[in-house]
């Protein structure tokens, strides 16, 4: 856009095209609880709305969920079907997830196109006394010149570890990798010398513990002095020499977490000109009439008694500033200060917009040094809108963001319970009422959890609500701190601080040089599952039209689906529905080059897991701090255990990986599946004591039986087809092979291995590799066909409800459930009710039950109310 139109509607045509081509999408997942034991499961309901109104969006119909680790990487992907914008989810924990803050990550395909900082992302903690039975506490302390990472560790009871060797890895600050080995000492402790090893870098810690169990810890490493900080933000960025200004405060510790104190301003004459007390987070704001003249310096005083001097920023003779009025009822008051020479009679707009959606447009001529604009806040949607001053050729001068509340746009929602107290295994009945009876619309979709209090007490720093999610941090790049201490109630939230978080970690958004920009989106809308890829003559670039490309679910061979390529060689299988790993057969044939062909898939990289923007809230040592749960988890466990609702899956993954160490085919199998993706895996070890290679597998390959030296497979009958290093060869050959030559034996029985065979595989296949067997394996490799495993659907699980009626007798002796109830889907009906039930535990004390949700004019809630079980 040329800086020299100065047609305003044109301006605003263009920011309204803008807006429709780049709708905004923004996601709030409500989990059961705010930390987890390894073995839990996470229960989610997603949110997923457009801006500026929330409506709930129906134009995804796909979005992801990431479990991303302590060290950045990330663990699991759920892929969750949208229905009118609404998802359900869970995910399991393994018994072997590492401890430590974890990320869940939610955002769709469209979404991609923006910033990740936007993205649905909340740090969990995740404790561990499943498969690790190890406390942690750290510091950093120092040996005359040296400085260390003391790291001490000691079991569950607090019992030290002494002589434990430890491994760890980390990087420097030059990139290079830094492996080493070093032992605890007497007292349980590791020293890390922590030269070129910068705060913030994560340490990675493998060891065996003292029931020989192997240990993995990840830390991120500290900052190693205590030192506060202040930050001086003046309002739209300028103090200008004795103009009204408005400037903002914000105290920092060493975590990079607000820290209330105390502020003195003084100036160069030693003069005090106003003392004021921060916020719980560091934050406050003063409006102040500076002269250039002057030296001003903001002296903070923390609690811990230490203080920090932060001179002011540079004072200008000349510019324009401007003032936000943001506390009044019903307007928001905006005020352009201008030095005397910016005082030119020119007109200057205020545009008040979210992503190029514009709601209030005004002008005013620079006549005097302070001119007025009023806007009415009905004007304006709930949430993070955009105030830009700009001048007479549109060029824009000065920016805010403010946060608008329209206690108008909040679904009130209310919650009681049918008794004023409870027993244990007592059924509670909950009556739900959304929505004011002004309300044309009262329908809306809700989720409940309940929780026993007592064990989530620890977890409040890490609460976040629907109004957080969809109306504060998707809207701020960077990391807010404690983002519910605003909303604390809606009914009355606290616009003053909230006001003060705009003001200094509040920034633009919209680049006004793009707005004329127009250009196909790198990520679209998803709609369902495609498949799609381009197929191509074998071994050449030329693409392939019209050829002939099927789809086989290897669970339904008989479902399979076809389609041609177009012109450009490409193909799509859309509006496909299946479950996660779930493995297809793909073949392409043409008239002309027959099976003569190469597949190439399109694939959709992951997004980078990126800077965690919320490094500040996370800790290391969470076994520690979780010590209380982890006892509660493995009492829970134990239950569930003993009344066969669950197993202990680290006995069977421990099996299983002993096993697949033991059993690895050689890397250079012709196996079309891949190495050891086979029914049966027979290593050089299981014929080491056999003189012939037919002497070894009598007897020993599962569901294969032996007639006349030629194996056939028990389930048809049939004779087997024999592969020996990529070469097809007849049975009775086997018994002319020598058992030392032999690297592995693969047998392949089930459909999901001998489908990518064809007629081949209709009795199934041994796949012999031999030691020598390298330059062998290209003699066959298939054309025209592969196997592939895309991600599908995550199948929704239920809660698991207890029902304890009189008459029925309950597996669980003792009921130690931390998540009381999980009701993902609750529909209001047209007067707003709704209601669900469940019962109570066998633990008494407080039970919170909170609700969250959304109705169909995009009004947002959220209430929480507490019931006593006293019996």
């Amino acid at each position: 856009m040329s800086l020299g139109q100065t047609d305003i509607r044109q301006f605003i045509d263009k920011l309204g095209n803008y807006a429709a081509r780049n709708p905004k999408e923004k996601i709030h997942v409500h989990m059961d609880k705010e930390s987890y034991s390894a073995g839990e499961n996470i229960w989610m309901k997603l949110y997923c709305t457009l801006t500026p109104d929330n409506l709930l969006s129906g134009v995804s119909q796909v979005a992801y969920i990431d479990l991303i680790s302590p060290d950045n990487k990330t663990v699991n992907t759920l892929k969750i079907p949208l229905t009118a914008g609404l998802g359900i989810a869970d995910l399991t924990l393994s018994d072997t997830l590492i401890e430590g803050s974890y990320r869940i990550r939610a955002y769709t395909q469209w979404m991609r196109n923006d910033s990740t900082a936007y993205f649905f992302d909340k740090t969990v903690p995740i404790y561990n006394g499943r498969s690790d039975n190890i406390m942690t506490g750290d510091e950093i302390i120092y040996d005359g010149e040296k400085k260390y990472y003391a790291i001490k560790l000691k079991t569950l009871s607090g019992v030290p570890l002494p002589e434990i060797n430890i491994n760890y890895k980390t990087h420097l600050k030059n990139g290079k990798q830094r492996a080493s080995r070093e032992k605890t000492d007497q007292q349980g402790q590791l020293l890390i010398d922590l030269k070129d090893i910068p705060a913030g870098e994560i340490i990675n810690l493998s060891f065996k513990s003292i029931d020989g169990i192997i240990i993995r810890k990840t830390f991120t490493v500290p900052a190693d002095k205590s030192s506060n900080s202040l930050q001086i933000l003046p309002e739209s960025g300028n103090i200008i020499n004795q103009l009204h200004t408005k400037i903002g405060f914000k105290a920092l510790n060493s975590k990079g977490l607000g820290e209330k104190c105390t502020i003195i301003i003084m100036d160069s004459n030693k003069e005090k000109i106003v003392e004021m007390e921060t916020s719980p987070l560091g934050m406050v704001s003063y409006p102040f009439v500076l002269d250039a003249k002057l030296k001003y310096t903001a002296i903070a005083t923390f609690t811990d008694g230490t203080k920090t001097e932060t001179p002011f920023p540079t004072i200008s003779m000349s510019g324009l500033n401007m003032n936000v009025g943001n506390l009044t009822e019903d307007r928001v008051f905006v005020q352009v200060n201008a030095s005397p020479d910016q005082i030119n009679q020119q007109e200057i707009y205020l545009i008040a917009q979210y992503n190029g959606n514009t709601f209030h447009v005004s002008k005013q001529k620079l006549n005097k040094n302070e001119v007025l604009f009023s806007i009415p806040r009905q004007n304006l949607p709930q949430g993070v809108i955009q105030l830009s001053i700009l001048d007479a050729t549109l060029k824009p001068l000065l920016e805010r963001m403010i946060f608008n509340y329209r206690s108008d746009k909040i679904l009130p929602i209310e919650a009681t319970a049918d008794k004023p107290t409870y027993g244990t295994r007592q059924k509670v009945n909950i009556s739900v009422l959304s929505g004011n009876t002004i309300d044309s619309i009262r329908v809306g979709s809700l989720s409940a959890s309940v929780v026993n209090s007592n064990k989530t007490q620890i977890d409040t720093p890490y609460r976040s609500s629907i109004y957080t999610s969809l109306l504060l941090s998707s809207e701020i790049n960077g990391f807010i701190e404690n983002p519910n201490y605003y909303f604390s109630d809606s009914k009355d939230i606290k616009k003053s601080d909230l006001d003060n978080l705009m003001l200094i970690q509040g920034w633009r958004k919209l680049d006004w040089a793009k707005i004329d920009e127009v250009s196909d989106p790198k990520y679209n809308f998803e709609k369902n599952i495609s498949i799609s890829g381009t197929i191509k003559k074998l071994g050449r670039k030329a693409v392939v039209p019209k050829a002939t490309v099927t789809l086989i679910p290897t669970t339904n061979m008989t479902a399979a689906i076809d389609t041609l390529t177009n012109e450009a060689g490409k193909f799509s299988f859309d509006d496909l529905l299946f479950t996660d790993s779930i493995k297809f057969i793909m073949t392409a044939k043409s008239d002309k080059d027959k099976n003569r062909l190469d597949i190439e898939l399109d694939e959709i990289e992951e997004p980078a897991t990126g800077v965690n923007k919320n490094l500040p809230e996370v800790l290391n040592n969470i076994n520690t701090k979780y010590l209380g749960n982890i006892k509660n988890a493995q009492a829970y466990f134990a239950q569930l255990e003993a009344a066969g609702l669950k197993q202990r899956s680290i006995q069977l993954e421990e099996v299983k990986i002993t096993r697949t160490a033991i059993k690895k085919a050689v890397a250079n199998s012709s196996n079309l599946n891949g190495p050891g993706n086979a029914d049966q895996v027979l290593t050089e070890e299981d014929l080491s004591n056999c003189s012939t290679l037919e002497q070894c597998l009598v007897g020993r390959l599962t569901g294969v039986m032996w007639r006349n030296g030629v194996p056939y497979n028990t389930r048809g009958n049939g004779p087997m087809q024999v592969v020996l290093d990529g070469m097809y060869i007849e049975g009775d050959q086997i018994s002319m092979l020598s058992a030392a030559d032999v690297g592995s034996i693969e047998v392949l029985r089930n459909i999901n291995h001998t489908a990518i065979y064809g007629s081949y595989g209709g009795n199934g296949l041994i796949v012999i590799t031999t030691k020598r067997g390298n330059g062998a394996t290209t003699a066959f490799k298939p054309t025209g066909i592969r196997t592939i495993i895309p991600k599908g659907f995550n199948l929704s699980r239920t809660f698991y409800k207890p029902s304890y009626e009189a008459k029925d007798v309950s597996k669980i002796v003792s009921d130690l459930r931390t998540t009381i109830h999980w009701e993902p889907n609750i529909i209001t009906d047209q007067v707003g009710k709704a209601s669900f039930d469940f019962y109570t535990s066998d633990e008494k004390g407080p039970y919170t039950i909170i609700l969250e949700g959304i109705d169909f004019n995009g009004k947002i809630g959220r209430k929480e109310i507490n019931i006593n079980v006293v019996e």
